[in-house]
């Protein structure tokens, strides 16, 4: 079973690909950082995030999407956007006939480092460790997306 985990953003979107055939050990296939240009007006970056995340849905071919769930902060223009973003994401994966899971933040930082407020350093920290990673995932959003593809295994 792949497993494809999202860490949703409209200008950083993490994203990581587990096979989890063996769930005891899953393999983690792929992760990475998605990022649209700054500049460019918003429906451009939503349609640059639709076209790589297709690109990943055809290579990958997951069956399951784990897509965390938002988080509203204090900015709501963020969160608007962010939910745009998840928006997309949703669809490609519905079309992509994907059983599609939202777990929340507090649910995927509880799951994969035993603490329901771990931080960005403990997350990556932990996403080194649990695949024998040369160094932490470079940017949060992979190591937050790692994440949501582990949470999805015993789901």
């Amino acid at each position: 079973m792949k497993i494809l985990g999202v860490d949703p953003g409209f200008g950083r979107c993490g994203f990581a690909v587990l096979d989890a055939t063996n769930k005891a050990k899953p393999e983690l296939l792929s992760f990475g950082t998605i990022t649209t240009e700054p500049n460019s007006p918003f429906p451009a970056r939503l349609y640059e995030l639709a076209e790589d995340f297709e690109s990943l849905f055809k290579k990958w071919e997951p069956e399951v999407v784990s897509i965390e769930d938002l988080f509203f902060g204090s900015n709501s223009t963020t969160a608007m956007r962010v939910a745009g973003a998840r928006g997309i994401l949703l669809l490609l994966a519905e079309r992509a006939g994907c059983r599609v899971l939202e777990p929340k933040p507090v649910e995927l930082k509880l799951a994969f480092t035993g603490n329901g407020k771990a931080n960005k350093a403990e997350m990556k920290k932990m996403a080194k460790m649990q695949f024998g990673l040369e160094k932490n995932p470079k940017i949060d959003d992979a190591a937050d997306a790692i994440a949501a593809a582990m949470w999805a295994i015993n789901v």
